[in-house]
């Protein structure tokens, strides 16, 4: 499926004002799991700034059972996967094609990132520079809200003959940017080159340390004079996200500030992206970086508290730990968490003096005075059906009792690594890769309840990430501790 001539000659004009021959990029994979996933085709079309086009493309045997929706929306077979090459088979060739030229993908990113994960396998670094034809569509065309290849397809009415091949589609953003470079050169090329432009080393950071940066989940610790602690991040591709922070170093003031006063940078790498969530919460919430703002706040939390139908008005209490009977929601203030029972009165009718907002003094309360209140204040609706709607107006922000008897290791796998958090009352009391660390953090105990650690722990627990072990079941299968070490 090669390129028209007139084609053709646009891209080789491009490449040549970009000094550099062009591939044109595409993948179709298992899925979209950086870590799970696989590639089953590749192809790439190559043109030169001479004119010169080729065109190159191979099924890819990924190891492993190909999803049925994959299957429907590729057309590609299973069979024909158990007869095509391995990545490592084709790994070589198509190192050959693709070396020394750009590389030209729609989500060049996340082409990119399977691709690299791929010679990652083999024990190799691909070095690659990659031109975004998503983002020049978003640079190129900033009224348009979709800026997907089946919404240029439809925008500019290219053939969609064989979408979702991996040949097709690389004909496809080949043919868009030819498009685009014929009706709007000077903008291609202004965009262009913004992309291609590599964000500036901050002056005082060692460039070697950004290079070694690994393009995997983790964590990563930016310090500034005498060892101050200025920003925790956290990213499913380490790699790529501190190199944003210097891409937006022009247009976004905590962003120049970090470019600015950057010394030193760490970073840990985790299995999974669960394991970076985690560690960022709690680094973020020991260290207090200056630059940090979201998960920063520890103290002065509050709650509501109320023990349900029939028990009394709801009380604003210090959210410290989830022990404590039934507790709603997580407000910097007590003012806020007060604000918040008051909206709820208003969307769903409730009464001002049963949720304990107004004393409880004769007559109706003030919300019943507006006809806002159904009248619990005054007889006209039971005690009982109040509570009841109560009870289901603050189901949202209900705060789950801790399931278990005891504290729970939440074990999570990936990328050749495994981590053990220890877990109880939803808080996080730290972690280690080995079994044997366990016993002095449960004994040490060091944490207090976090919200964005609940809502990390629940969910990962809802969407079954890692292995849920009680402690005690653990701690049985480890050699007899030495005397005098702890174990519950």
């Amino acid at each position: 499926m090669p390129l028209s001539a007139a084609t053709v000659k646009l891209l080789a004009d491009l490449a040549g004002q970009l000094d550099a021959p062009l591939a044109f990029i595409d993948l179709e994979n298992t899925g979209g799991h950086l870590e799970r996933d696989r590639i089953i085709e590749i192809a790439a079309i190559l043109v030169s700034p001479a004119g010169e086009q080729e065109v190159w493309s191979s099924l890819i045997h990924p190891g492993m059972r190909l999803n049925p929706v994959v299957q429907g929306l590729t057309g590609i077979d299973p069979t024909e996967l158990a007869q095509a090459p391995t990545f490592a088979q084709v790994a070589e060739a198509l190192r050959e094609r693709l070396t020394g030229r750009l590389l030209v993908a729609h989500d060049a990113r996340t082409d990119l990132a399977f691709l690299r994960q791929e010679w990652r396998r083999l024990g190799q670094a691909f070095p690659a520079e990659a031109l975004c034809t998503l983002r020049l569509s978003r640079s190129c065309f900033p009224e348009e809200k979709r800026h997907g290849l089946d919404a240029i397809i439809a925008r500019l009415q290219l053939d969609a003959v064989g979408r979702h091949r991996a040949l097709a589609d690389a004909r496809t953003v080949a043919v868009f940017l030819a498009h685009l470079y014929a009706s709007r050169a000077e903008q291609v090329l202004i965009a262009c080159h913004q992309q291609r432009q590599r964000p500036a080393t901050p002056s005082g950071l060692d460039p070697q340390t950004l290079d070694a940066l690994p393009d995997r989940p983790g964590v990563y610790l930016c310090y500034g004079e005498g060892d101050c602690l200025l920003y925790v991040g956290k990213s499913v591709r380490l790699r790529e996200r501190v190199w944003d922070h210097f891409y937006a170093a022009s247009s976004q003031q905590r962003e120049m500030r970090l470019a600015q006063q950057i010394r030193r940078l760490e970073w840990i790498e985790t299995p999974t992206e669960l394991s970076a969530l985690l560690m960022e919460a709690r680094l973020i919430k020991e260290r207090q970086p200056i630059l940090n703002r979201r998960l920063r706040r520890r103290e002065g939390r509050f709650a509501i508290a109320w023990d349900g139908v029939e028990s009394g008005s709801p009380r604003i209490v210090p959210l410290r730990d989830c022990g404590r009977g039934e507790l709603y929601g997580s407000f910097a203030s007590a003012y806020r968490a007060r604000q918040s029972l008051r909206r709820l009165a208003r969307r769903h009718g409730l009464c001002l003096k049963a949720l304990g907002l107004e004393k409880a003094a004769e007559g109706p309360c003030f919300a019943r005075q507006l006809k806002q209140c159904q009248g619990a204040c005054c007889g006209m609706e039971s005690r009982l059906l109040h509570d009841l709607r109560l009870a289901a107006a603050l189901r949202h922000l209900r705060i789950e009792h801790w399931p278990w008897d005891g504290p729970m290791v939440l074990t999570e796998e990936g990328g050749g690594q495994r981590l053990h958090h220890l877990i109880w009352q939803w808080i996080h009391l730290g972690c280690s890769a080995d079994l044997q660390d366990l016993p002095d953090l449960w004994e040490k105990r060091e944490g207090d309840f976090d919200m964005d650690i609940y809502r990390i722990c629940f969910s990962a627990l809802n969407r079954n990430l890692g292995t849920w072990q009680p402690l005690a079941r653990l701690l049985s299968t480890l050699p007899p501790a030495s005397p005098g070490t702890f174990r519950r």
